[in-house]
């Protein structure tokens, strides 16, 4: 029996080099790994988890490729709802995970799941539901305010004090799909004005707070992250280089955060400066051994010193490709849903990539962000492969939908042929009766 697979062949492409690219980049970026776990972690065993995460991921794709695309218009405002319950978890001591100073995991029978990479995913569909099901009953700034905007601060205020960048990113994607779906820019202006006014007046609070008490500053929660942003885009604008730091005057936990927002990047930019044109070959990068997160925030680092100029350019392309084939999709929509759905995640997917990559080439301030379906990381990895799955699902039911429409006009031209020979016969045999 023939296999007729739907739905867009360049993206199901993209997304096996991706895996084949993380297993591989993630293999020889686990050096560090190897090298400093007490317990005595092997590559092969790097390579195995890998290889399960792409499964599972692939796993997650068929599934959501699979499943028809109303249930995910019925289900979109009970996902976005599990996933606020979600970040309200991350409340509970018991529960949390807690690393680098951040509490961005939820332990869950012995597993830590990642929940902000479902709260990206939550968000999405929600918005994505609400401008179809709200559609043309939001002119109004309150009824805006209310159907719209309201979860997204709402989310937004949750994840702050644990991942800015995080916060940032979740209001840039959100409000790009409200601007691509013809959201009143009036609203949108104001919202934007609305925005950095707030942060503004946060970070006026907390520098408030710090002249008076310090140490009550940096144990509010809500403030958790405000001194670590400003930490990196001093250090990102400064330039600082490691000469000028001795490294022995410094405590384990300055040296931890040292380690993580400047001595990372500067080993970034060396290994892409070492990478060159064609790189110096698989296996042989020599910054993973010193590079902590070569594996995951700084995998690009890696790749581009294993693969060279070439390589990295091959690794954008890849993130263009697919996120131009997205759009192609949306453009084909006809339901609001599915055309906010997926530019939704296409730019999410996209944007976090150029974040990443941008980090790494020291053109932002460290920001935390994974390169989707190619860093190690079981959560994410499965969470955006359901995304994945998600966009060629919807590309999938256009096709399907264009086939059924030009069978209709086949069986309708046939029709029309046939009629107009009977129509022919008649005449012949009523002109020669």
């Amino acid at each position: 029996m023939k296999l007729h697979l739907r739905g867009d062949k360049v993206i199901f492409i993209l997304v096996i080099l991706l895996a084949l690219i993380s297993i591989m980049s993630v293999f020889s970026a686990g050096s560090y790994l190897v090298r400093n776990d007490p317990g005595g972690m092997s590559k092969l065993s790097i390579f195995w988890e890998q290889s399960r995460s792409v499964l599972m991921g692939l796993g997650a794709l068929i599934i959501c490729y699979f499943i028809p695309i109303g249930w995910f218009r019925k289900l979109a405002p009970f996902f976005f709802g599990i996933t606020v319950v979600m970040l309200i978890l991350l409340l509970i001591p018991s529960m949390r995970v807690e690393i680098n100073g951040a509490v961005r995991g939820l332990k869950i029978g012995g597993a830590t799941i990642q929940v902000f990479e479902f709260v990206k995913v939550g968000l999405i569909m929600y918005l994505a539901w609400a401008i179809e099901y709200f559609d043309g009953s939001m002119d109004k700034l309150t009824d805006y305010l209310l159907k719209l905007l309201l979860p997204v601060v709402a989310v937004c205020f949750f994840v702050l004090p644990n991942s800015f960048s995080t916060t940032l990113l979740l209001a840039a994607i959100s409000l790009l799909i409200m601007f691509f779906m013809e959201v009143k820019w009036q609203h949108l202006t104001l919202t934007i004005i609305g925005a950095l006014g707030v942060i503004a007046l946060m970070f006026g609070v907390y520098h408030a707070v710090d002249a008076i008490n310090h140490e009550k500053a940096q144990s509010v929660g809500f403030f958790n992250r405000f001194a670590t942003v400003e930490n990196r885009v001093q250090r990102f604008l400064s330039n600082e280089q490691d000469s000028v730091i001795d490294l022995s005057q410094l405590s384990a936990a300055e040296y931890a955060r040292y380690d993580r927002e400047t001595r990372q990047s500067d080993n970034a930019k060396i290994a892409i400066a070492e990478g060159g044109i064609f790189g110096k070959g698989p296996g042989r990068s020599t910054q993973r051994y010193s590079l902590s997160m070569a594996f995951s925030d700084f995998i690009f680092a890696t790749i581009v010193e294993e693969w060279g100029l070439i390589g990295g350019i091959v690794i954008i392309l890849i993130y263009l490709i697919f996120l131009f084939r997205c759009i192609a999709i949306a453009n084909r929509c006809r339901a609001l849903f599915s055309q906010a759905l997926v530019l939704g995640l296409a730019f999410l997917l996209a944007t976090q990539a150029f974040l990443h990559i941008l980090v790494n080439v020291r053109l932002l301030p460290i920001t935390g962000h994974t390169l989707p379906l190619v860093s190690h990381g079981g959560t994410a990895y499965l969470v955006l492969s359901a995304a994945f799955g998600i966009i060629l699902n919807v590309s999938k039911a256009l096709d399907k939908q264009e086939e059924n429409a030009a069978a209709a006009m086949d069986i309708e031209r046939e029709a029309l042929e046939a009629s107009s020979g009977r129509k022919k016969e008649d005449d012949y045999e009523e002109n020669n009766y």
